[in-house]
């Protein structure tokens, strides 16, 4: 069986990723569709020709070039591709591994032609891009990938990914010194972690001064580049309109909005995008049948799972909260404040894909018509991060992103589920081999970089380790977590020193991560070698980790090894790593990084010497 899923999953690889004329970058005309433009006109029947990237015409009658494509709209409607300005495409919304490209194909199924992601660092920026560049590259909507910000302690810092995960400022001064390290990764946007209430569930964290988010607005604005905020009260929301950023992500959720924010985000011309479908109680929601049809068999499985004993009754603090974001929607709307689409996807039970078009079916709930929520969804989305004038409408000159539906979706939102074809930049998607895709049981096949001995040995003047990736630090999850600090001294010593405070966890550690590839994207191919090769000092039993694709944290390999006070060299054979959790074998060809990593009592400190790292 095994074999059989995964000959069926390469032979769906190989047509994501191979370039036949049918994919080709043509002329298309799409005659006598209802044409709903997203400018906030009503629909009319008329044509689109496309030619390239762009739409170059829309009205009656249009003629075509003879290599032109026709395509009979008759009785459907065409809209503007939608938007997701609020998502995590690296975690897949259940339990389950990481999977972009299932997460790629969840929202051009929905229609979504672009999304904002904010579950990567700056190193994963440029290896996604090269994943997704068309012709030849993994089909996905337009991608807008973050870097974020935190504050010390503050919501974002909490799950032991580093500092180079989110940079963490705490002041204007520290804000303009971490800003260009965001920026020399060409990020679309920035995403900052501003606000530290917890819902009234647990402890507050940290939340982002005035000043300091107004230093990220101020260089990010500057180099072209829009902020989000994640913005959970109204004190927060006043502070991130004041900052100018463009818009505050998640919402109010602490209480109503009042005048005051509203006047600051006219001011400021700050937006809202609620991620409504995150909060939206998951015990009490229902599904329509056109949503349903959109899941994948295990996320369908999950859903079942989770209605087969008694429902737990919503808590009286996540109760409060959706009643009063609900209403603030209603005073958005009122008041005349842009707000746009998000949905938080991949947070647990939000699925990418049909939770965009869950949360623009919220908001025709919550007093937008249905074509008022299609403009949320395309043009207004757009203008939010700074792009309506390449697309969001249809109109000509803009980027051809379309989406056919069978029905009247400006009428009926419930026809929004029904997507008949998709193009993003011109290009139709294969929604059938998208849909084999995403509910394929094997992982999506990813780009793989053949490995040479040498990992690190601490050559590098820039750090980077010899595979020119950039070693980083992880620790425990919690606000208490441990502080792992590196030193490479340089010098003929080539060796690297790490020094770790441990937090107050039960379990605290801290590891140093060597990825293989750069920002673990592409997988590593160890396939010729035994084992990995490292030379240490330190103070006793140290556990080396192999984080694997397609295997959840839980059931990565691992082995121990021992470190006294002289340097030395030890070899661990691949077959002493064994898995923590389910998985049976170690799969070399499909390797990402290397942690060694650090432990010792809560509290307490440890360090260790590294010297080369490689393969043997």
């Amino acid at each position: 069986m095994k074999r059989i899923l995964s000959t069926l999953v390469l032979g769906i690889a190989a047509s994501l990723f191979a370039v036949p004329s049918a994919w080709a970058q043509g002329a298309t005309l799409i005659t006598g569709a209802r044409v709903f433009d997203g400018t906030g006109a009503a629909a009319r029947v008329t044509d689109v020709l496309v030619d390239g990237d762009r739409i170059v015409a829309v009205g009656p009658d249009l003629a075509a070039p003879d290599r032109a494509e026709r395509i009979d709209g008759s009785g459907k409607t065409l809209i503007p591709g939608l938007h997701d300005l609020h998502t995590h495409l690296r975690s897949p919304a259940y339990d389950a591994p990481e999977d972009l490209g299932k997460a790629y194909a969840g929202y051009l199924l929905s229609g979504v032609t672009t999304v904002d992601d904010f579950s990567v660092s700056g190193e994963m920026i440029a290896p996604i891009r090269a994943l997704v560049t068309q012709p030849g590259g993994l089909w996905a909507p337009h991608l807008e990938e973050a870097v974020r910000f935190g504050v010390p302690g503050g919501h974002g810092t909490e799950y032991g990914w580093g500092n180079f995960f989110t940079l963490q400022v705490a002041t204007e001064r520290a804000a303009h010194l971490a800003t260009p390290l965001a920026l020399s990764y060409d990020p679309d946007l920035i995403k900052v972690f501003a606000d530290g209430w917890r819902y009234g569930r647990d402890a507050d964290l940290n939340s982002m001064n005035e000043a300091t988010l107004a230093a990220i607005v101020a260089d990010a604005h500057a180099a072209g580049k829009p902020v989000i905020t994640h913005t959970v009260t109204l004190e927060g929301a006043k502070v991130a309109a004041a900052a100018g950023v463009n818009a505050v992500g998640h919402g109010v959720g602490d209480a109503l909005i009042d005048d005051e924010l509203i006047g600051l985000m006219r001011e400021h011309g700050t937006a809202y995008v609620a991620t409504l479908v995150v909060y939206e109680p998951q015990q009490t929601r229902a599904f329509a049948p056109g949503e349903w049809a959109q899941f994948t068999p295990d996320e369908r499985a999950r859903e079942v799972e989770a209605r087969a004993g008694p429902a737990e009754p919503v808590a009286a603090y996540d109760a409060k909260r959706w009643a009063i974001m609900r209403e603030n929607i209603r005073r958005l709307k009122k008041a005349g404040i842009a707000v746009g689409i998000g949905t938080d996807a991949g947070i647990g039970g939000v699925y990418h894909g049909p939770a965009t078009v869950r949360e623009i079916w919220w908001l025709t709930k919550l007093g937008f018509t249905p074509a008022e929520a299609l403009v949320a969804a395309t043009r207004t989305s757009a203008a939010i991060i700074g792009q309506d004038a390449d697309h969001g409408t249809i109109q000509p000159g803009k980027r051809a992103d379309l989406v056919l539906i069978d029905g009247k979706p400006d009428r009926d939102i419930a026809d929004l589920w029904k997507v008949s074809r998709v193009w993003v930049g011109g290009r139709e998607a294969p929604l059938a081999a998208l849909r084999q895709l995403a509910e394929a049981a094997a992982p999506t096949p990813m780009p793989v970089r053949a490995m040479r001995g040498p990992i690190d040995s601490s050559t590098r003047a820039d750090g980077r380790t010899d595979l020119d990736t950039l070693p980083v630090e992880s620790t425990d999850p919690g606000v208490d977590h441990s502080e792992l600090i590196a030193v490479s001294p340089g010098g003929e010593a080539r060796h690297r020193f790490l020094v770790a405070r441990m937090g107050a966890a039960p379990r605290p550690f801290a590891q140093w991560v060597l990825p293989f590839t750069r920002g673990t994207i592409d997988v590593a191919d160890a396939s010729r070698f035994t084992g990995i090769e490292i030379a240490l000092r330190g103070a006793g039993t140290y556990r080396v980790e192999l984080e694997s694709y397609g295997l959840r944290k839980r059931d990565w390999f691992a082995s121990e090894i021992e470190a006294g006070e002289t340097m030395r060299t030890v070899r661990i054979p691949f077959a002493e790593f064994e898995s923590r959790g389910e998985a049976q074998a170690l799969d070399l060809k499909a390797l990402r990084a290397l942690a060694i990593e650090l432990s010792a009592e809560p509290g307490g400190r440890a360090w260790l010497e590294l010297g080369a790292v490689r393969f043997y």
